[in-house]
């Protein structure tokens, strides 16, 4: 029973000492877990508080088990520490089948961190659950497992966990000697490294050694000392197990006040705790000593209670033994049918258990016997891998000297193949930088054609434009007061030629430049806004640049002057016709592309019911060009918008 002293063990570290009661400890972590700002420091302190619970309080433990399982979202070393500490609350919780399943599924993960330390908690954890099933020989396989990795980090903790544990599987084959030379063992490491934890669970297992050897008076002090350790430290749950030492002692001197005293505080403690298993173990207990007392009503109300519940759980060591019990009590009451009835039990489940470890052993054996048959199995196959590599070996000269001529060959076929291949990749280079160099020139005569065009424009056409402007200006004057009808036509015309003149420097623009940037399209667009602001000074026009866009983002001069006409139409449109108060020229990046929208809150109109003009039409021939569709969007009082993108 006292095995659950210590069924698993704590690999989580903290920086207090001992000296800390369980609460304080508590306390302190929680008050780091408060300072916390981040999940994975709150994960480790809940599993702190949670480990230290265990010891405590299991229902508190499993509670910070769960709470902290919600904070855990990718998989990883905190997932992993979470799921060992699951594997100890399972245990506790006496389904140890289960605990191993999950504790052996862990072992792959920590191998691959090559984490020993962490590995010899996980074997240690699975020695003493494999004790708690009978199985004697794959518990001490596992803990020497555990005390190896100990010793390969020089972990005098880890050893001395393992002497512990190993102590634990001799007390359970009754090698009561050995027993105690492991916890003696474990009792000089932990002094000699201020281990007081063990030094504590090592004193408690060594009085239960005590008292199964029948040596009371010596098993006492222990048993006491162990209890002040307990309290001092805030291990209430653990008071149990120096409580059951201390009542069969004091059971054994015939002290039966003491004795039963010491039982019932241990069976309190273990009904707060649902330690369902050892309940039962210590009610057969008190049930034992009631008998001793003759006080048979109470002996029996205690095994009825232990036997219900170890029939509940099916736990058969524990059915037996309760079974024998209330045999012997109905036979001392002279109730000889339900004397019977009972001792038919615990026969019946003796002959279970039997059955159960015959099964056990056979299974054991049968896989002794299938390793011997694979063993054997490979010695025949190495014998004749054997033979077949001596068979090999002569033909492995004449195969060497192939294998060295071919590869000569090969080199040297690889070295002209190589030769060859530089010689391609040069004559490759030397064309693409042809190409180049011929690319560049082409450029730069197409820059000069621009620039010739450009001139050309500027000085003839451009000059011969503004000359127009200058005669009907002077016309004008000479006929401004005796023909109103041809002032006004001449006012038109003049006002035609401005504007071409204003078009054909935008086309000169566009062709001096071999590249046209957001930053000069900015630049020529707020140009054009303030023209605008004078002949319509009531409208407020803005341009916006969302921040994102670098200034240096580039388009060809033809894009450039294809934007800024759409624009420059779109505005003109929303200034000549739509009776709009505001009008918004918005430059915005959107995935890859550079995005223009124009858009004013005007009387609108419907698409459908307005012939496309000529302005209309030229706008979606410029964005087709820009390899996008123009984008119109229009309501009736609501406003107009013109959208276009280009990549």
């Amino acid at each position: 029973m006292l095995k659950k002293i210590l069924l698993t063990v704590c690999f989580f570290v903290f920086s207090s000492s001992y000296a800390q009661t369980g609460q304080s400890k508590i306390d302190s972590l929680k008050r780091l877990l408060n300072q916390s700002d981040n999940d994975s420091l709150k994960i480790h302190y809940k599993l702190l508080i949670g480990d230290e619970f265990r010891n405590i309080n299991l229902d508190s433990a499993i509670f910070y088990r769960n709470d902290t399982k919600k904070l855990i979202k990718h998989d990883g070393l905190l997932k992993k520490r979470w799921e060992l500490f699951d594997t100890f609350l399972i245990a506790e919780q006496g389904d140890y089948n289960l605990a191993i399943r999950k504790t052996e599924a862990l072992i792959p993960y920590y191998k691959n961190r090559n984490d020993y330390e962490t590995l010899a908690t996980i074997h240690n954890s699975l020695g003493i659950e494999y004790v708690s099933l009978g199985e004697f020989n794959l518990a001490a396989d596992n803990l020497q497992r555990a005390l190896e990795y100990g010793k390969k980090t020089n972990d005098k903790h880890s050893i001395a966990r393992s002497n512990f544990n190993l102590g634990i599987v001799y007390f359970e084959i009754k090698e009561y000697k050995k027993s105690n030379a492991c916890y003696q063992k474990a009792i000089r490491i932990c002094e000699d490294i201020d281990y007081q934890t063990y030094l504590v669970y090592s004193l408690n297992n060594l009085s239960n050694n005590l008292v199964h050897q029948k040596k009371y008076k010596e098993a006492i002090p222990y048993a006491k000392k162990v209890v002040t350790e307990f309290k001092k430290n805030g291990k209430e749950r653990l008071l149990s197990y120096p409580y059951v030492n201390l009542g069969t002692a004091y059971k054994g001197l015939k002290n039966y006040p003491l004795s039963e005293e010491y039982y019932l505080k241990a069976i309190r403690i273990k009904a707060d705790n649902k330690d369902e298993k050892d309940l039962i173990i210590t009610q057969g207990y008190l049930a034992d000593l009631y008998m001793q007392q003759n006080r048979i009503a109470k002996a029996e109300k205690t095994a009825l209670t232990a036997y219900k519940n170890a029939q509940k759980l099916k736990l058969l060591p524990e059915i037996a033994s309760t079974s024998e019990i209330l045999a012997k009590i109905y036979r001392i009451q002279g109730k000889y049918q339900k004397s019977a009835d009972f001792f038919s039990i615990n026969k019946s489940t003796q002959d279970s258990l039997f059955v159960i470890e015959k099964a056990k052993e056979t299974f054991r054996l049968q896989t002794k016997y299938e390793t011997a048959e694979k063993e054997k199995q490979i010695l025949a196959q190495r014998a004749k891998i054997a033979d077949h590599q001596l068979a090999l070996k002569n033909r492995d000269f004449w195969i060497f000297g192939l294998t060295a001529l071919a590869i000569i060959i090969g080199l040297m076929g690889f070295l002209l193949y190589k030769q060859q291949v530089l010689k391609n990749i040069k004559q490759q280079k030397d064309n693409e930088l042809k190409l180049a160099l011929e690319k560049i020139g082409t450029q730069n005569r197409l820059q000069e054609q621009r620039l010739s065009i450009s001139r050309d424009l500027h000085d003839n056409i451009g000059a011969q434009l503004s000359f127009i402007v200058s005669a009907i200006d002077t016309i004008k004057y000479y006929v401004a007061d005796k023909n109103e009808q041809l002032t006004g036509r001449l006012s038109n015309v003049g006002t035609f030629a401005k504007e071409t003149i204003q078009e054909l420097r935008d086309t000169i623009w566009a062709m001096n430049k071999s590249g046209i940037t957001v930053k000069d399209l900015q630049s020529r667009i707020a140009n054009f806004i303030e023209k605008a602001k004078h002949s319509y000074p009531n409208i407020r026009i803005s341009l916006v640049t969302d921040k994102n866009i670098p200034d240096d983002t580039a388009f060809t001069g033809l894009q450039g002057l294809n934007i800024f006409r759409i624009v420059q139409e779109a505005t003109n449109n929303a200034l000549k016709y739509a009776q709009a108060e505001q009008i918004e020229i918005r430059i915005s990046k959107e995935d890859d592309n550079i995005h223009f929208q124009i858009t004013d809150n005007g009387k609108g109109f419907v698409e459908k019911d307005v012939e496309a003009g000529n302005g209309l039409l030229n706008m979606r021939k410029r964005a087709s060009e820009l390899g996008d569709e123009l984008a119109l969007s229009s309501t009736a009082g609501r406003g107009t918008s013109v959208s276009f993108g280009v990549k």
